[in-house]
């Protein structure tokens, strides 16, 4: 009995667990095997063996310690079976996600609709990757297709990568040496997350893709633990928009009038408080950036008022 029939006759546990470790393997390639399994609470040997049974259906991958996982064959994602109108559809639906989704997910939902395309005839396949590209990439995030392609294959190749990069504090332009790490969405701009090269000690930073100018391929594969992401989960709970870091701060905020009725529609933040009075309305969080805060506030002008910025204490 072969290992695609023994998938069938397990328990849908079992089925589960393979799909979910495909995904994984697509979305965080740069990870150990022993964390794979940890994740998933399975022993060393089940691994190896879901690695075999995955084989056999159609997703072979193998492992290299500090290049992380690689892909060789993936076919339970087939696209080929779909009709124009279905590509239509799933990129349009891919499209609303990365536009209005949040995380590494709407990231994915990017690459995801190009490729979509990929399966066309000429030219529709050309005519449908400009359409996207100009709708989404750019027309959504104002980020180039000729940036956000080189940094995708980054990401997934473990690459070191040089930007032509525009800071926001003086929009001075520079070429910056980098290890991009992750792609994310949030509030409608696109960033990458990576670890700098040209700069002692290095460090994790983050660079909007829409100030990229360039991105030029070094040739030398990112030099970090493929373990190491400098704490990326934990980091972007603290991110109010799209900025994060290792610095908190404490924001507190007054709204009065109809401004108290927008705020309380939805939860801004994970960290937030609000302390409602009759006429008036006391909002605070913790986050790594505080000038996103205040930059949200002020949509309420006279209705919104600052009452304290100051760094967070240390727990």
């Amino acid at each position: 009995m072969d290992s695609a029939q023994k998938i069938r006759e397990d328990d849908s546990p079992r089925i589960t667990r393979l799909l979910r470790i495909a995904q994984e393997i697509r979305r965080e390639p740069h990870q150990t095997q022993e964390h794979l399994w940890q994740k998933f609470g399975i022993s060393r040997s089940q691994y190896y063996k879901d690695k075999a049974a995955l084989a056999e259906v159609g997703f072979l991958f193998d492992f290299q310690k500090n290049r992380g996982f690689r892909i060789l064959e993936d076919r339970l994602t087939p696209i080929t079976g779909l009709t124009f109108s279905d590509r239509l559809l799933l990129m349009f639906a891919l499209e609303h996600l990365a536009a209005e989704g949040d995380g590494t997910l709407a990231a994915l939902a990017m690459e995801t609709g190009r490729k979509l395309a990929g399966g066309l005839d000429s030219p529709f396949r050309e005519q449908l990757q400009k359409s996207f590209d100009s709708c989404v990439t750019k027309g959504a995030f104002g980020v180039r297709p000729e940036v956000l392609a080189p940094l995708q294959e980054a990401v997934t190749q473990g690459r070191r990568v040089r930007i032509l990069y525009t800071r926001a504090t003086d929009w001075t332009r520079s070429w910056r040496e980098i290890d991009p790490r992750r792609l994310y969405i949030r509030r409608r701009a696109m960033y990458v997350y990576a670890r700098t090269v040209d700069e002692t000690p290095p460090a994790w930073k983050i660079f909007r893709l829409n100030r990229i100018d360039e991105v030029r391929p070094t040739g030398i594969f990112c030099s970090w633990d493929p373990m190491d992401d400098g704490g990326f989960e934990e980091k972007q709970k603290n991110a109010f928009s799209g900025v994060f870091g290792d610095r908190l701060y404490d924001v507190t905020l007054r709204f009065t009038g109809g401004a108290m009725r927008y705020v309380l529609e939805k939860t801004w933040h994970s960290s937030q408080k609000i302390r409602r009075g009759e006429h008036e309305l006391i909002f605070s969080v913790r986050v790594s950036d505080p000038q996103e805060v205040l930059y949200w506030a002020k949509q309420w002008g006279r209705e919104s008022e600052v009452i304290a910025v100051e760094p967070a204490e240390e727990k």
